[in-house]
């Protein structure tokens, strides 16, 4: 994990994993993703790690 990755996203305008500002907190955040091979690696640990925690996919 990254030295500024934690269990809490404190502000929806940066990444969680790097502190970059995004665009936009939403698409934002998915282009991003997209765009940084290592912020992609940590969201797709992160969705691994919840995924047992809710019912089915992301329905919002």
């Amino acid at each position: 994990m990254s030295q500024s990755a934690s269990t809490s996203w404190r502000d929806p305008s940066t990444c969680p994993f790097c502190d970059a500002e995004l665009t936009d907190p939403g698409a934002g955040f998915v282009d991003h993703i997209h765009t940084s091979t290592e912020c992609k690696s940590e969201f797709d640990t992160w969705r691994s790690n919840i995924a047992g925690d809710m019912g089915g996919e992301w329905s919002g």
